[in-house]
């Protein structure tokens, strides 16, 4: 049963509207700070790794910003807190239960590490967070269908693109061949709803789109991590 965290436990209705067990959604986000007063509100959803095949959120996975607020994720992945309003951005650690995960057919954990990189300008621009995360097992088979090796000293990078204009993605540093998302699952390319990069040299890394947009910024990249980041494109 979808639940809204106690954050916006005392926000109107129509606040109320972004949670729910609808899937996946690009449409503009109610940003109304409600219970958040001078801070920015920030909804989204974590979901796991092949959700575009088989919708599964990643419950009970804890998110947790710099500022200390946090909110633990619903049945269907949805999470919902504050960040402080003076920022313009803020990266916000995940701590999973170290149950399976109820989404994949074999038994597995989500082990790697993931933050979510949240861009004010995006949130305010009524971009929505759509998260990825990888179980242990889904890691060994999916680099070995991309035909990769998992480098440990570098990190990964997922960029959800809102709105229907999907353009090219690209990163300001090395990185493995490209994947985005499709109906059957992950297919090689830089342009699509998802963009992922695998195996990305660790730093800062600028992040642009091409056509321009909200969300080109330079994005920390850590080894053994996935970061994930939002952008909308300009129309």
């Amino acid at each position: 049963m979808p639940r809204c965290s106690t954050v916006i436990a005392l926000t109107l209705a129509p606040a109320l509207a972004a949670c729910g067990d609808d899937g996946p959604q690009d449409a503009t986000v109610d940003i109304d700070n409600g219970s958040c007063g001078d801070q920015l509100r920030f909804t989204g959803e974590l979901m796991d790794w092949d959700t575009q095949t088989r919708f599964c959120g990643v419950m009970g996975a804890v998110l947790e910003n710099p500022g200390g607020s946090m909110d633990t994720t619903a049945p269907n992945g949805r999470f919902d807190l504050c960040l402080p309003g003076a920022n313009k951005f803020d990266k916000l650690s995940v701590l999973f239960d170290t149950a399976p995960s109820q989404c994949t057919q074999t038994p597995s954990s989500y082990m790697m590490p993931v933050v979510v990189y949240a861009d004010h300008g995006v949130i305010k621009g009524g971009g929505f967070y759509t998260a990825r995360a990888m179980t242990m097992a889904r890691q060994a088979s999916f680099f070995q269908e991309i035909q990769q090796t998992m480098d440990p000293t570098r990190g990964h990078v997922v960029v959800h693109v809102n709105g229907m204009k999907q353009p090219k993605i690209t990163l300001a540093a090395d990185h493995g061949p490209p994947q985005v998302t499709t109906a059957t699952g992950w297919a090689p390319g830089d342009a699509g709803a998802n963009v992922f990069f695998p195996n990305v040299a660790v730093g800062n890394v600028k992040l642009q789109i091409a056509g321009g947009g909200t969300g080109e910024t330079e994005i920390p990249v850590v080894a053994g991590t996935i970061t994930n980041v939002a952008v909308i494109p300009k129309p």
